[in-house]
């Protein structure tokens, strides 16, 4: 992880550096005993420092029985510089806390300092750096925000939106054929992503382009309103399109659009996800994918579904952080560490296993191929929906 900062030092040629973090857990449910937090330089990709929190020390439960008498006194002594627990708080603070952490050590141990963080919105973490002011008053942190978990905001904001909202300015509820549907959520929630993603480099012209999915949705044959589209031949708007064909758009008929009163309804939420400070934090389009790929990584050599202590999560994560930095062939450098012979078989070995996991990963990064997954995971929801409304509510808790 040394070597990660200082990759990462050489690439950005200054010390202050911008990190990805993110928290994870052992357990789901927030009720996990075992986390780990994990930061990513940006430019290098690789994992610069982690460290593994835990609620929990066995030896501490075994002995809590006789708390007070004098073998417990004289074992907790002896006990002390052994304890694996490191955090008296709840599951959720443990990403708060071990991020400060971490923090607290990057130039004692790392040499830099996280000037900038690319981070969700799903914990405390900014606002206990800020108020620990861990840089003095010259150095503020900042926070860029995780594109993909905006996005998440818009889905789940118009989710809430539906389950809550009564009846509507027309006398209809907000969903129901032809109106908020999932499908349409869905949708909706993948063009305010693109919107962000394809604007990262101009704050008015990603707010405009988020706009222009309200208004695009928003329009009929009575009353286009497109003005926002972008214009071309490479739009995504056919509206547009037919524009610039010379096409007579009286003839154009608009699908995938929503009644007005739905339209009036969802408006206060792109409002909010379209203010210049939420946008602000979102140029660049930076993305946390490397923390959820390393905290894959963690619980594929440690499974949630077999118990563990920190400790056996702290092996786990230092391994994750060797593959997931070195590949494979880290784990070499392990071995001869150990003074293990490593013969050419391994190299080979190792070598074989790097190149199919690269090939592996160029073909799911392919474009073409991400369509078509995306295009059977709208299929199946829809056929889903639709056995759903044919058959009636056939499972619900506490229903029948």
């Amino acid at each position: 992880m040394q070597s990660a900062a200082l990759e990462e030092i050489t690439l950005t040629n200054s010390s202050d550096i911008i990190i990805s973090e993110d928290g994870t857990w052992k357990t789901r449910g927030y009720s996990s005993r075992v986390g780990v937090c994990a930061v990513i330089g940006d430019k290098t990709g690789k994992c610069i420092d982690a460290e593994v929190m835990s609620s929990f020390c066995k030896g501490c439960d075994s002995w809590k029985r006789r708390k007070g008498s004098p073998a417990y006194k004289k074992w907790k002594i002896l006990h002390v510089k052994e304890c694996l627990k490191n955090h008296n708080g709840s599951a959720g603070m443990m990403e708060t806390v071990g991020m400060v952490r971490i923090f607290q050590r990057s130039l004692s141990h790392r040499s830099v300092r996280y000037t900038s963080y690319i981070g969700d919105g799903d914990s405390k973490t900014f606002s206990s750096i800020t108020a620990s002011n861990l840089y003095g008053e010259d150095i503020t942190v900042s926070k860029i925000e995780c594109v993909g978990h905006v996005q998440k905001r818009m889905g789940t904001r118009l989710r809430k939106l539906k389950q809550m909202s009564s009846k509507l300015s027309d006398g209809k509820s907000i969903g129901g054929k032809g109106r908020l549907t999932d499908r349409m959520i869905d949708l909706i929630t993948t063009y305010y992503g693109n919107a962000i993603r394809q604007n990262k480099t101009c704050l008015s012209d990603m707010r405009k382009a988020v706009w222009a999915v309200y208004f695009h949705i928003r329009s009929s044959d009575e009353e286009p309103l497109h003005s926002f589209c972008p214009v071309g031949s490479n739009s995504w708007c056919k509206y547009q399109n037919q524009v610039v064909e010379g096409q007579c758009v009286e003839t154009f008929r608009h699908s995938n659009k929503l009644p007005v009163a739905v339209m009036d309804a969802i408006k206060p939420v792109f409002n909010d996800l379209s203010q210049p400070k939420l946008l602000q934090k979102c140029l660049g389009g930076k993305t946390q994918n490397n923390n959820e790929s390393i905290n894959s990584l963690i619980w594929k050599l440690c499974p949630k579904t077999l118990g563990c202590g920190r400790k056996i999560v702290d092996i786990s994560t230092n391994e994750a952080i060797v593959i997931f930095n070195d590949g494979n062939q880290g784990r070499l450098k392990i071995m001869q560490s150990l003074g293990l012979t490593v013969g050419q078989f391994a190299h080979k070995f190792v070598t074989l296993v790097d190149i199919k996991r690269i090939q592996t990963a160029e073909v799911h990064f392919n474009l073409r191929r991400k369509e078509v997954r995306q295009a059977k995971r709208m299929q199946f929801k829809t056929t889903c929906k639709k056995l759903t409304e044919k058959e009636g509510t056939s499972y619900a808790c506490g229903e029948f």
